[in-house]
């Protein structure tokens, strides 16, 4: 190994050190995620987002996926969940008895250990989970039914060796399913995207803006909060990577079964450290909701605009 090799090797082991230590701690009980702080942790964004993502199901986007393309339960059902944090993925397929085992695999072992409590509360015994970094990861061949990416395959950088192990490790007529960011990478958003994020930020009357963020220095937000991709990366080297190449990508290795958009290219941030202000108890508050509902369908609808989230069903192209 030259010390060329040796310093990317040091540098990819303290970036893995670095994302696991992050999502060791920020697990969905923190206040990052919660209804005050975290746009999809609002009710009625999740349920929008929901709508768009599963074609106004009226359904959860796994529940969506497992019903329609599983409808009929099979012997030795093998399933994977990459990026599985907590486990609540596998704890709703287990209640739903989707499989005979299924492993979660996820680099943040604080994440892994509150899911083995959960599973083990649960009484579920065919779930097993792993630390395993999936940009290097050897999966066994024709081993899984299904594999599911909840918001972690944008973690991913080496995405081609990851689509190659998967056509791999699926059985025929294997799937796989995902919820996930597809936008600019690190979050570097265009010049449009910010423009359009600005404007809609100053149609949020005052009352609307304040903040839930203890580390924001004003009672109310005075601009949208968009991020910094040198930022993301230092807190973080794994957020979003690549994640505007998931999809085409993708399309190399796959066949798309069903593309969702689920948007987000704008509530994602704009409503950053604000969203505990908008409350179905609040009737004016939900009236701003889908102000900004309204603008950012109609802005992707037209095409100004692209969906930065999507919910996505794929299988290995046959010849594969």
């Amino acid at each position: 190994m030259t010390d060329a090799d040796k310093l990317i090797q040091t540098s990819e082991e303290d970036d893995n050190k670095r994302a696991a230590d992050h999502w060791s701690e920020s697990t969905p009980d923190t206040d990052t995620f919660s209804s005050n702080m975290f746009w999809l942790a609002v009710p009625e964004v999740q349920e929008h987002y929901l709508a768009n993502g599963t074609q106004n199901s009226g359904k959860g986007w796994v529940f969506y996926f497992f019903q329609k393309y599983l409808p009929i339960r099979q012997e030795n059902v093998t399933m994977a969940s990459v990026g599985c944090g907590v486990g609540h993925l596998e704890r709703n397929l287990a209640s739903w008895n989707a499989f005979d085992q299924c492993d979660g695999f996820d680099i943040a072992p604080g994440a892994l250990d509150i899911a083995r409590k959960l599973a083990a509360e649960a009484g579920i015994e065919n779930l097993n989970y792993a630390i395993q970094d999936m940009n290097t990861y050897i999966w066994p061949e024709n081993h899984y039914d299904v594999v599911w990416f909840s918001h972690s395959l944008h973690h991913i950088k080496n995405l081609e060796g990851l689509y190659e192990q998967l056509t791999r490790t699926l059985k025929p007529g294997g799937y796989v399913f995902f919820n996930e960011y597809i936008g600019p990478d690190r979050f570097d958003f265009t010049k449009r995207q910010k423009e359009v994020m600005s404007a809609a930020f100053t149609l949020i009357p005052q009352r609307f803006r304040r903040s839930f963020n203890v580390n924001y220095p004003h009672a109310f937000y005075q601009s949208v909060s968009i991020p910094d991709p040198n930022e993301v990366h230092r807190l973080d080297p794994s957020e979003s990577v690549r994640s505007s190449e998931i999809m085409p990508l993708l399309h190399q290795y796959f066949d798309v079964v069903e593309f969702n958009k689920a948007g987000g290219t704008l509530l994602h941030f704009l409503l950053s450290g604000i969203a505990g202000n908008f409350r179905a108890d609040d009737p004016e508050s939900m009236q701003v909701l889908k102000m900004l509902f309204n603008i950012e369908d109609t802005l992707i609808g037209v095409g100004d605009i692209q969906s930065d989230f999507a919910i996505v069903a794929a299988q290995p192209k046959a010849q594969l």
